[in-house]
């Protein structure tokens, strides 16, 4: 029997325990781990809305006309985008995401698709989030 596996542009935020996702699952290669999705809807939502977080994010980055983002700006992106919408849909603040589909579906069906979520509100987040805290 064979599993499909599609690209998970949030397998890294999964890996890590920062957030949670019912297609999410770990594959190997070799001694190599990684994250994928067993959902191709799913995965395709996920990657549309990366997708738009990335191109509404470069004020926030100051990465204008930057084609390339290092893993903390890209990480910076995704999670902060995420809890964000989180905060915006839900009206929580939680610092994890515990489902990432739901608040992907959540998120397109509130805006109707992803070209009108309104990033400003989101640019905020994205630019403030921090994967450590200072002591």
């Amino acid at each position: 029997m064979s599993i499909n596996h599609y690209t998970c542009p949030f397998s890294h935020l999964i890996l890590s325990g920062r957030c949670g996702c019912q297609h999410g699952a770990k594959d190997c290669i070799a001694e190599k781990e990684f994250g994928v999705c067993l959902d191709e809807r799913a995965s395709t939502d996920c990657q549309l809305l990366y997708r738009h977080l990335r191109s509404n994010s470069d004020f926030a980055l100051k990465a204008h006309h930057q084609s390339s983002l290092s893993v903390g700006q890209q990480s910076k992106i995704k999670m902060g985008g995420l809890l964000a919408l989180q905060e915006i849909l839900t009206h929580s603040n939680k610092q994890g995401i515990d489902n990432i589909v739901t608040l992907v579906a959540l998120t397109k069906k509130t805006y109707n698709g992803f070209e009108k979520i309104p990033f400003s509100q989101l640019m905020p987040k994205i630019s403030q989030f921090k994967f450590r805290k200072k002591p």
